[in-house]
């Protein structure tokens, strides 16, 4: 099984303009919703790479209905804890023009998470006893405000010794803390890494020696993603691997991250399940990985398998 965990999932109501002008009535051209969150992009990447997952987390109120209810329609498997008070966030962005200026610009406003009360903590803590060994765990983004910084570390202390794999997908504190439970998978980009370890980020051999530095400290795999400049592997064995971005169009660099991490997971599993050795299946799911994120980059949506599978082909000729 794979479990994505998201804290602070979000709608996403994305709306075309031309000529905005702030203080009046402006009508949008179109308009989009979008259900999300880290972990719940995921999630919808491993679907479209024929992989079921379960989303986790937390929703509330008719927003979080309507979130839930949207991921069932497209096949999501969930099952979430339904917090007492408030309102799963409504992220709203602007796309278009505004006055005066003929250039596309894009105004994001993003909204606090609901907060989360102590039972409904433990209720997700005791969903944690269904994983099993071998099982995924994948927690992704940030938490809503006023939840612990340690809240990564306590899920894997209370999932420590039971031979699941944890992705860790967060940034400074939250990542660090998680690093003694030796988490399966973490994914800084260039400039997280450099927050973390203080190296440079435009220097390459300084970001792999703060992916040693992470690998030291109990991460098995290292991906530092590097936007135009590629991204690099430090993977369990010690192995290094790099690789140039892969040329594309740049259409939406939303979500890319989140496929990186579902083509990381998703090309492990392949690759164990046809029987590769340790070396071979991480080598696979680093390629899976370059070819989902550059899918989400190349195209208005996440990661179509169409588009994967092609990308995927190039990296492998």
């Amino acid at each position: 099984m794979i479990y994505t965990v998201t804290f602070n999932p979000a709608i996403d109501c994305i709306m075309q303009v031309r000529n905005l002008a702030f203080g009046k009535v402006n009508r949008a051209v179109t308009q989009e919703f979008y259900f999300g969150g880290k972990g719940v992009n995921v999630s919808y990447v491993l679907r479209n790479l024929g992989r079921t997952s379960t989303a986790w987390g937390f929703i509330a109120g008719w927003t979080g209905a309507a979130l839930e209810s949207a991921l069932a329609e497209d096949g999501i498997p969930t099952d979430f804890v339904h917090l007492p008070k408030g309102n799963t966030r409504v992220n709203a962005k602007l796309k278009g023009t505004t006055a005066g200026s003929d250039d596309d610009t894009e105004t994001a406003i993003n909204a606090g998470g609901a907060p989360i009360d102590d039972e409904s903590l433990e209720k997700f803590f005791q969903k944690l006893d269904k994983v099993e060994p071998g099982d995924f765990v994948i927690l992704s983004g940030g938490v809503p405000k006023g939840t612990p910084k340690d809240i990564y570390a306590r899920i894997m202390a209370r999932l420590d010794g039971r031979g699941a794999y944890i992705v860790v997908d967060a940034t400074e504190e939250v990542l660090l803390q998680s690093l003694p439970y030796k988490p399966f998978l973490v994914k800084p980009n260039d400039e997280e890494l450099a927050e973390i370890t203080g190296c440079n980020p435009l220097d390459e051999q300084a970001l792999i020696e703060g992916a040693r530095q992470l690998h030291d400290q109990g991460a098995q795999n290292v991906l530092v993603s590097r936007g135009g400049l590629g991204s690099l592997l430090l993977d369990a064995t010690g192995n290094l691997q790099t690789a140039p971005v892969i040329k594309g169009t740049l259409v939406n660099s939303v979500g890319a991250g989140d496929s990186v991490v579902a083509g990381f997971v998703e090309g492990f599993v392949r690759a164990t399940e046809s029987g590769a050795d340790e070396a071979t299946a991480y080598q696979q799911a680093y390629k899976l990985a370059q070819a989902c994120g550059s899918a989400t980059a190349f195209s208005p949506g996440l990661a179509p398998a169409t588009l994967v599978n092609e990308l995927l082909e190039r990296l492998e000729s």
